[in-house]
């Protein structure tokens, strides 16, 4: 008896185990989430863009929610040509009304801080609809007292005007239905610089923190027009080497958002390896930066909320840290 439970314990955990599988990231379903039971909405007041012109405008608008939820199961975004990205966030309440923020604002970065959410990130110059529609049971958490802050960056590569009005809609899921509550994460890689007429590739081997049970649900590279491949590995655990994110980084008319059903995760590896890959096609260095330059970056939401880990990195260093948690 003892032989017969030793080698179906050896099957079981030997040959016939199931061997551990690379989450494959999709675009997210173009749908409202499940039990959805209320929601909020903004639009951003037009303005006209000039062939060529680049234009960072601001706005602040009330989070006024309808329905008892306050888990954001997914949202939308609808806009036509000219959104370079959009960055909306929530942060504590600092007036009334639809608003141009005010002078020294702060960023996407100080509203996390003071307990805001990332409520929004969108591909690079995508136009036509964009969704988030987290897995069953899954979103993150907005306040009561908080506003939404709107910090786009407009762009128009074409030789017409055009004219820019994005709209944004988020649903609300039952609480009741909450399994696991996301949190916002960011990756970066600063300092690169790209050679005149040049290919080239940056990469940072980041290790996490003691104790990282993360499990990424949503990634959305974010690289301008000469972003050729944006791509994340695992190093160490059982899938050693091997890519969980393989996205061209820039993709204007598909988008580059997708989202992991079953999750990445990260429980059992000792970091991740980032790396972007650009095609310079000017006779000019490109750096990190705006209008002609470069960004290697992804946004993303993980769970459990106080384990989304966010990604600093530079030529020869790399950290990771928690993201702060909003408040409970």
């Amino acid at each position: 008896m003892r032989g017969v439970l030793l080698l179906g314990f050896l099957a079981a955990c030997g040959e016939n185990a199931d061997p551990p599988v690379t989450p494959v990231g999709m675009p997210p379903p173009g749908e409202p989430p499940a039990h959805t039971v209320g929601g909020f909405t903004i639009a951003v007041p037009p303005e006209q863009l000039a062939p060529g012109a680049e234009t960072y405008p601001c706005w602040v608008f009330p989070l006024d929610v309808t329905g008892p939820s306050r888990i954001v199961g997914g949202a939308v975004l609808r806009t036509a040509p000219g959104l370079h990205h959009g960055n909306i966030t929530s942060r504590p309440k600092t007036g009334e009304g639809i608003r141009h923020c005010e002078a020294g604002a702060g960023n996407e970065g100080t509203d996390v801080i003071n307990g805001g959410m990332v409520l929004f990130g969108s591909s690079t110059q995508k136009s036509g609809e964009e969704w988030y529609r987290f897995p069953d049971g899954e979103g993150y958490r907005i306040q009561d007292g908080f506003e939404i802050v709107a910090r786009m960056h407009y762009l128009n590569p074409t030789d017409l005007p055009l004219t820019v009005s994005p709209t944004y809609e988020w649903f609300t899921i039952d609480e009741a239905t909450l399994v696991h509550e996301l949190g916002p994460f960011l990756w970066m890689y600063n300092k690169f610089q790209i050679p005149p007429r040049a290919t080239q590739t940056v990469s940072a081997d980041c290790f996490l923190p003691n104790d990282h049970p993360s499990h990424i649900v949503t990634m959305l590279p974010h690289m301008h027009a000469l972003g050729r491949a944006l791509t994340g590995s695992y190093i160490g655990g059982p899938l050693d080497g091997q890519r969980f994110l393989d996205s061209q980084g820039y993709n204007p008319d598909d988008g580059v958002l997708v989202q992991y059903e079953p999750p990445v995760d990260l429980t059992n590896v000792d970091g991740v390896r980032f790396e972007c890959t650009w095609q310079n096609t000017f006779d000019k260095t490109i750096v990190e930066g705006v209008g002609d330059n470069e960004m290697c970056m992804v946004f993303g939401y993980a769970w459990p909320v106080t384990k989304a880990y966010t990604l600093v990195a530079e030529p020869s260093n790399c950290i990771m840290f928690p993201t702060p948690p909003p408040p409970s």
